[in-house]
C-alpha cells in the first residue's frame, strides 16, 4: 500500500484537528461552555468574529478539517498514481504547500477565526515569555504536541525526502547521527516546560500552586533523559552492528537506564492525569491522590480562597480532617455505598452521568501509556512492522483526545 511518511504526517495532523472538533462537539451537547472554559475571550483574536456563529466552534473546526482533508487526500491519489518516485515526492511538496497556504491564508474567508486562534495559540506557545499570561487553550494546545513528538522527528524525514528533489542525493541530505531528531521530539516537552516555569515564577513563593506548577514542570523535565537515552541507544545499537563501535556492552547499561527513565515518565505521567489534569482520585475521608505531590495546607481553609476550595463541596466539609492514603483508602473501601455521595475514588462534582467513563478512561490511559513497554519483548518488533509507528501515534492521539475531553470537563465542573 502506497502511504509514505509525508502523507502519515498529514493524516496525523488532521486525525488531531477532528478529534479536536469531536471534544467541542461533545462537550457542547453536554450543555458545557468551552469558550470561557479555555479563556478565549481573553486571546487577542477574541474580537474576531468572521466565522459563522451558529455552527460554534466545533462546527468551524469540522469544515477546516474537511477542506484540509480533501486536499491532502487529492495529494495523495495523485501522488500514487504518479509514475516516477521524484514525481511523487514533488506532489507531496506542492500538497504540503497548498495546506499550509490554506491555515495561513490572511483573507477573512474559511474558518478565518479558528485558523487565527490557532496560529496566534502556536506562536504563544514557540515564542518565549516568562512574564505574560498562560491561557488554557495554550496549554492544552502545547500538551497536544507533546502527544505529535513522534511527528515531529518524522517531519525530518519528509524534509529529508524534499531536500532530495535539489540535492539528488537523500543520504547526503539526510545525514543525522540522531542528533536532530532526538532535538525535534524534545522540543513540545521544551515548549510545555517553559509553560510550567512560567506559572511557577507568577505563582505566590511557597504556595501550593508553586509546588504544583514545579512538579509539573518535573514530568516534562523526565521526558528529557527518555529522549536522550533512546538516541543513545540507537547510535550505539547501529555501531554496533556495522562494527564502527568496539563492542556492544554500551547497550545494556544504555537500554537499563532507559527503562528506569521511561517508566518514571509513564508513572508520574499517569499519576498527573489522574490525580491533577482530571483531578480525580478524591476519597469520602477528604484525601485525594493530588494531596501526594501538593499536601493541603490547612485543615479548614477560608472560604473563597484558592487553596482547597475550588473542587471541594460542603458535603465534604464534614471530613476535612487530614488522613493518611491507607487509612483513606479503609474507610472508602468499608464505607457502605448508600452513604457515599459521589462514586468511589473520582471527585465530588461531575459533568457526565455515565459515571463508568472516567473508570474507562482511567483504565485505557494507563494502557496507553506503558505501550513502551512492547520494545521489551524479543517477540514485539514494533518498528519493524508494517506502519508499527503509525498505529502507535494514532493510538497516541486518541489518548490525547479522551485526555482533553476529561481535562475540559473537569475545568467546566470547577
Amino acid at each position: 500500500m502506497y502511504f509514505p511518511v509525508a502523507f502519515q504526517v498529514l493524516f496525523l495532523a488532521q486525525l488531531a484537528a477532528i478529534g479536536w472538533g469531536a471534544n467541542l462537539r461533545l462537550l457542547s451537547n453536554a450543555d458545557i461552555e468551552v469558550r470561557p472554559v479555555l479563556q478565549l475571550a481573553l486571546l487577542p483574536t477574541a474580537n474576531l468574529n468572521d466565522d459563522r456563529p451558529d455552527d460554534g466552534i466545533h462546527g468551524n473546526v469540522f469544515r477546516l478539517a474537511r477542506v484540509l482533508a480533501a486536499v491532502t487526500a487529492l495529494g495523495w491519489l495523485l501522488s500514487a498514481l504518479a509514475s516516477s518516485p521524484a514525481m511523487q515526492t514533488w506532489l507531496a511538496l506542492l500538497t504540503y504547500i497548498a495546506v499550509a497556504g490554506i491555515v495561513v491564508l490572511p483573507q477573512r474567508i474559511l474558518c478565518h477565526t479558528v485558523r487565527m486562534q490557532f496560529l496566534g495559540s502556536l506562536v504563544r506557545i514557540v515564542v518565549p515569555s516568562m512574564t505574560g499570561p498562560v491561557f488554557l487553550c495554550d496549554i492544552i494546545m502545547a500538551d497536544i504536541l507533546t502527544s505529535c513528538a513522534r511527528t515531529f522527528a518524522d517531519l525530518r524525514l519528509v524534509a529529508c525526502q524534499f531536500a532530495s528533489l535539489a540535492w539528488r542525493d537523500e543520504a547526503s541530505a539526510c545525514s543525522d547521527t540522531g542528533m536532530v531528531g532526538a532535538f525535534l521530539v524534545a522540543m513540545p516537552y521544551a515548549f510545555r516546560l517553559r509553560q510550567c516555569v512560567n506559572e511557577y515564577r507568577n505563582a505566590a513563593p511557597g504556595s501550593p500552586e508553586a509546588t504544583r506548577h514545579f512538579a509539573n514542570a518535573v514530568k516534562y523535565a523526565s521526558s528529557f533523559p527518555v529522549i536522550c537515552l533512546s538516541a543513545m541507544h540507537r547510535r550505539a545499537e547501529i555501531e554496533a552492528s556495522t562494527g564502527v563501535g568496539k563492542s556492544g556492552w554500551t547497550l545494556r547499561p544504555t537500554f537499563g537506564l532507559w527503562v528506569l527513565a521511561v517508566a518514571f515518565n509513564s508513572l508520574y505521567s499517569y499519576y498527573w492525569d489522574v490525580a491533577f489534569d482530571w483531578n480525580l482520585g478524591h476519597s469520602r475521608s477528604g484525601w485525594k491522590l493530588a494531596d501526594v505531590v501538593v499536601p493541603p495546607v490547612s485543615a479548614s481553609p477560608a472560604p473563597g480562597s484558592v487553596l482547597g476550595a475550588v473542587d471541594e463541596t460542603s458535603e465534604l466539609a464534614i471530613a476535612r480532617e487530614l488522613v493518611s492514603p491507607a487509612e483513606a483508602l479503609a474507610r472508602d473501601a468499608y464505607e457502605p455505598t448508600a452513604k457515599r455521595s459521589f462514586p468511589r475514588w473520582l471527585r465530588p462534582r461531575l459533568r457526565f452521568a455515565w459515571i463508568w467513563l472516567y473508570y474507562a478512561a482511567m483504565a485505557i490511559d494507563f494502557l496507553l501509556r506503558i505501550t513502551w513497554t512492547m520494545k521489551l519483548s524479543s517477540y514485539i518488533r514494533i518498528d519493524q512492522m508494517a506502519f508499527g509507528g503509525f498505529w502507535l501515534n494514532i493510538l497516541e492521539v486518541y489518548r490525547r483526545w479522551q485526555w482533553t475531553f476529561l481535562r475540559i470537563e473537569k475545568e467546566a465542573a470547577r
